[in-house]
């Protein structure tokens, strides 16, 4: 027994070492990728948001519902190769009474892995029907990267047009699943102007040029094995501006997550967190030291068994 006891501890612990190394280095950025075939609904709400009602031209109050879905063009993605993904959103926003106040599309390629955008596939964002402009993004667009870091990471924001820092606060807990929170500010920043009636803006001529601008506080709690925002609260004000002063609020809305979005995504990325962890850390190091006890065991009883036989 004794005989063979010492090379079949070697050879398990050979393959322990090696499945080690394979689910580390191999198993698991075959995981860690976002998926191609992404089709998913989020929904959002703002309870007493001010918008500017562009029928009535005046401001108006109400709760407000947003959906956004988001799909992976598969063809697209495999047309780009280089571990990109292409994904289409539609966002369309309501008030209470079921009116659609706004509608937008967008089209993203992005890094598999780390969830950076790349300029390429035609991306585009469509805020006005039939209007497409072509978008160069920066910065992570939907996600954080896999296995987020606690520090700050560049986000892309449309409006601005720019990245803002995300800044890591600390670490907290949605219903039992360990998430790292994040916050972002953009001061009130001018990002664009528009030619109205000067009535809107309290003056007598007939137009004039107001500037547009924004304010945005955000949130993001996200689940960091897979980089996936869990949660989020976003406080956005755009007002009409006019000789330094804002004249008109054309938005101002506290969004967040439901209830039921936060807790379908609980219930989706605890498991596939759970997965990711054991794969990038747990089995490898478990696996690893294993079979490092059990290959110095098999040496020790090879050279046990060397020495008896010389000695006999």
């Amino acid at each position: 027994m004794r005989r063979i006891l010492g090379p079949l501890l070697v050879g398990v612990g050979c393959f322990l070492i090696v499945a080690a190394l394979m689910v580390r280095f191999y198993a698991y950025p075959k995981l860690a990728v976002a998926p191609e075939n992404q089709n998913s609904v989020t929904k959002l709400q703002a309870e007493g948001a001010t918008f500017f009602n562009t029928g009535t031209l005046t401001e108006e109050n109400t709760d407000l519902s947003v959906e956004n879905q988001t799909l992976g063009d598969v063809e697209a993605t495999e047309e780009a190769g280089d571990n990109i993904r292409v994904w289409y959103g539609s966002t369309s926003i309501r008030a209470s009474d079921g009116t659609i106040i706004s509608r937008s599309q967008e089209r993203a390629a992005f890094d598999a892995t780390s969830g950076a955008a790349v300029n390429c596939c035609d991306a585009y964002t469509e805020t006005t029907e039939g209007d497409r402009q072509a978008a160069n993004r920066e910065g992570q667009i939907y996600k954080m990267p896999f296995n987020t870091q606690q520090k700050t990471y560049q986000w892309w924001d449309g409006t601005l047009g720019e990245t803002v820092d995300m800044k890591f606060v600390e670490e907290d807990e949605i219903d039992g699943l360990k998430v790292y929170k994040f916050e972002s500010s953009v001061p009130r920043t001018q990002v664009g102007e528009r030619e109205v009636p000067g009535s809107i803006l309290g003056e007598d001529e007939d137009t004039l040029m107001a500037e547009t601008m924004y304010t945005n506080d955000k949130t993001l709690w996200v689940e960091p094995e897979t980089g996936a925002v869990v949660d989020r609260n976003e406080h956005t004000v755009t007002a009409l501006a006019y000789d330094g002063e804002d004249r008109v609020t054309a938005t101002d809305a506290n969004l967040e997550y439901t209830d039921e979005t936060v807790a379908a995504n609980v219930d989706d990325l605890g498991g596939k967190g759970s997965q990711l962890g054991l794969a990038r850390t747990t089995a490898p190091i478990v696996a690893g030291l294993l079979g490092v006890v059990l290959l110095g065991l098999g040496i020790l009883l090879g050279r046990r068994k060397e020495q008896e036989t010389t000695t006999a």
